[in-house]
C-alpha cells in the first residue's frame, strides 16, 4: 500500500494525473483506446531507445477508457529522452502517431 510517510514516493509530491502529460492527439486509429484520441487514463511510453512507442495500444474489437480523449502519460520508460524525469514525462504535450510513436521523444 501507499503511504504518504514512504519515503520511496517522495518523487510523486505534488503530482497528480491533472498534472500529467497530455496526449493532444493519437493517430493509432486500430488501438481500443483511440475513440476521436486517447481515452487511456494513463499510457506507458515504452520501445527502445530511439523508437518510443506507446506501450498501452490495445488491439481488440470494442472501445475502452475513459468517456472523453483526455489520455495522459502516466510512465515513460525511455529514460534517454530529454523530458524524461524519474520516469515521468515532463513535455508540454505528447503525440502518439499512427505507428505509436511517442512524437515527443528527443534523445538527450
Amino acid at each position: 500500500a501507499l503511504v504518504v510517510s514512504d519515503t520511496r514516493w517522495s518523487f510523486m509530491k505534488g503530482f497528480d494525473m491533472s498534472t500529467a502529460t497530455p496526449v493532444v492527439s493519437c493517430n493509432r486509429t486500430a488501438c481500443a483506446f483511440n475513440d476521436s484520441g486517447c481515452t487511456a487514463f494513463a499510457v506507458t511510453v515504452g520501445g527502445t531507445a530511439g523508437k518510443p512507442t506507446c506501450a498501452t495500444v490495445a488491439h481488440l474489437d470494442a472501445r475502452a477508457g475513459l468517456s472523453s480523449a483526455d489520455g495522459r502519460v502516466g510512465a515513460c520508460h525511455r529514460i534517454e529522452c530529454i523530458h524524461n524525469d524519474k520516469l515521468l514525462c515532463t513535455a508540454k504535450e505528447v503525440t502518439i502517431s499512427d505507428a505509436a510513436a511517442c512524437t515527443a521523444y528527443q534523445a538527450r
